[in-house]
């Protein structure tokens, strides 16, 4: 008598707790989350775009400040990791090489692109690594743009110094 009510107990609990299972993020689904919350907390924003394949590109932007916005306007930066894990430069580069060295081994192995977007400085990564990765992006990211806009300073210093000669 009581396997029949056991059998519909069960099949009962089943309805109930599979969509709610069912419901709960994946592993991954996790992990990314707790990557990019962790990245907002950092001061980084996080820009994912739909790609053409299955994943999705994926920017970790550190934001201009407002007092360097007019530094920084034009600034066109964009460094590719080859296949073969070298760096290769693939636009004008406004820092000096040393700092790009830095920043390029400073960066995970995911990252496979840094770049000046409209809003700041953006490394593209895959995300696939620990969650102090975060903060490895945000340390690279922080001393390029440090490099960046004393490079700017620089430059603006000597046109100024040219402009006063002539």
């Amino acid at each position: 008598m009581m396997t029949p009510f056991l059998i519909v107990a069960g099949v009962a609990a089943l309805f109930v707790l599979g969509p709610v299972l069912a419901m709960r993020p994946s592993p991954r689904q996790a992990q990314l989350a707790r990557l990019r919350a962790r990245a907002v907390a950092a001061g980084l924003r996080v820009r994912v775009e739909a790609g053409r394949s299955r994943e999705s590109v994926v920017d970790y932007v550190l934001p201009w400040r407002l007092d360097d916005l007019p530094q920084v306007r034009g600034l066109r930066l964009l460094l590719r990791r080859g296949t073969d894990g070298s760096w290769e430069d693939a636009e004008f580069l406004a820092a000096p090489a040393g700092i790009l060295r830095e920043v390029c081994e400073a960066v995970p192995a995911g990252v496979s692109g840094l770049r000046s977007v409209g809003e700041g400085l953006a490394a593209q990564w895959n995300e696939k690594g620990r969650d102090e990765d975060v903060e490895r992006i945000r340390d690279a990211l922080l001393g390029l743009r440090e490099a960046v806009i004393a490079r700017a300073a620089q430059e603006e210093a000597a046109r100024g110094a040219r402009d006063i000669r002539t």
